[in-house]
């Protein structure tokens, strides 16, 4: 890997924001002491102000409003920020907590790296006045940073300060000091403070797998994706890791990472992670995301899922045991939970696990199906390309298109077998999954 050209990119005067004015801006700023300033500005008198994201009550630990004249409520599920008194006001701040804390299905605020950088993840402050509805998706985010050190926002680095305007679930941000680096496919900063063995692995192993899936689903349009892998050597035993759009990031806060690197497993599991995040970044096209509800995630955490198994056994043959082991674990698990519940209920009834393992077994199934009609040539890959643009030519998004597309690739038997699987409460799902798998 080659350094990344490190021409830091001083503010000029030309915003970068869009002629529309939000509703509400959002300055972060990050002092020399490490703290950080969250300020909304209303363009109007707001009598509150709700979030986006809601996953649970900890802003009102985590968030200190810098006048005791503000207070953080949680009501009915969701948190507001709002004045003692009622009044309505035009201007707020605070002062964030900036150390990782773990959100169930959400994206942690801040992502420490070990030399004291950071990532803080931007749709964690998203707000709105009164509530959020879905007719508010933009924000003018400006963020200023204590001389030495450097941000970086979409593949770009900055010095003191930037601006842009932020949308849909927002982006993680790096905050720091250490130099990325950059290959043809991705742009990473990964932590020096790692176990060596990570280190390798990720810097060898994504750029691999980037190719990989640019090979069978094209190449990623826009810019240039990047990995931002953190780790914090602290007394916990949690991780945490997702896709942002053109972003892949990991973050570890262990204090036993050096021991766990000492198993190939694990260093097999951290491989599989990566390689189901890269495919999730192709499940983006230009008209936003390829997949549908949550009680649909059997699509995409499936399929992404059934291509980091692909990836491992073409790149990696000697992990082919630990990829037979871990589907047939997926096998158990899916039957276990739809003895219980209907896949399409999995979501609401808290075993969201289940999208993932039985939906691997479910693209598995397509797969084979694809491959066997067309004597080899058409995969799961020539599916989900097509898919791709039925979505972006005007097809509806989710199962529907998908489903359509499986028939005509597969059969229309298949899909049946498929919709009573995602669909039904089984009597033996065993035996359902089993005869997925044509002719078996």
């Amino acid at each position: 890997m080659k350094l990344f050209q490190f021409a830091l990119l001083f503010l000029i005067n030309l915003p970068l924001y869009a002629e529309t004015k939000p509703d509400v801006d959002i300055a972060i700023t990050k002092s020399r002491d490490n703290t950080w300033t969250l300020t909304y500005q209303m363009s109007r008198p707001a009598n509150r102000l709700g979030f986006v994201r809601n996953p649970d009550n900890s802003r009102i630990e985590r968030w200190k409003p810098v006048s005791s004249d503000f207070e953080i409520v949680f009501e009915e599920g969701k948190e507001y920020l709002n004045k003692k008194d009622g009044t309505s006001f035009e201007h707020v701040e605070l002062m964030l907590t900036p150390t990782y804390k773990h959100l169930s299905k959400d994206y942690a605020p801040f992502s420490p790296y070990s030399d004291g950088g950071v990532l803080i993840y931007t749709g964690r402050l998203f707000a709105c006045i009164d509530k959020c509805s879905d007719n508010v998706n933009d924000w003018r985010v400006s963020m200023n940073i204590p001389q030495g050190e450097h941000l970086i926002v979409n593949g770009k680095v900055y010095t003191k300060s930037t601006n842009w305007v932020d949308r849909d679930d927002g982006m993680n941000v790096y905050v720091g000091r250490q130099k990325p680096i950059e290959t043809d496919s991705v742009i990473a900063v990964i932590d020096s403070g790692l176990p060596e063995k990570i280190q390798s692995s990720l810097s060898a192993d994504i750029p691999k797998l980037m190719v990989y899936f640019q090979e069978r689903l094209g190449k990623l349009s826009g810019v240039k994706s990047t990995l931002y892998a953190s780790y914090a050597k602290v007394d916990d035993r949690s991780s945490q890791g997702g896709t942002l759009p053109h972003q892949i990031f990991m973050h570890w806060n262990l204090n036993d990472l050096n021991k766990k690197v000492k198993d190939a497993k694990f260093i097999s599991q951290t491989t599989w992670f990566f390689a189901h995040e890269v495919a999730h970044l192709y499940q983006r096209s230009k008209v936003g995301v390829l997949y549908g509800e949550s009680n649909q995630s059997w699509l995409h955490e499936g399929n992404a899922d059934w291509l980091a198994a692909l990836a491992l056994l073409d790149l990696y043959p000697k992990t082919e045991e630990y990829v037979t082991e871990k589907v047939g674990r997926f096998k158990k698990h899916c039957v276990k939970g739809l003895t219980e519940l209907k896949l399409m209920d999995a979501a609401k009834k808290g075993q969201f696990g289940l999208y993932y393992t039985c939906g691997l077994l479910i693209h598995q199934a397509i797969d084979q199906a694809v491959q066997k009609k067309s004597n080899g040539l058409k995969n799961i890959y020539s599916l989900w390309n097509e898919f791709r643009q039925k979505v972006e030519q005007g097809d509806k998004k989710g199962p529907e298109t998908f489903l359509a597309l499986v028939e005509q690739y597969a059969s229309k038997e298949l899909v049946v077998r498929i919709k009573v699987l995602v669909e039904t409460k089984l009597s033996n799902p065993e035996d359902t999954l089993s005869r997925l798998i044509a002719d078996k």
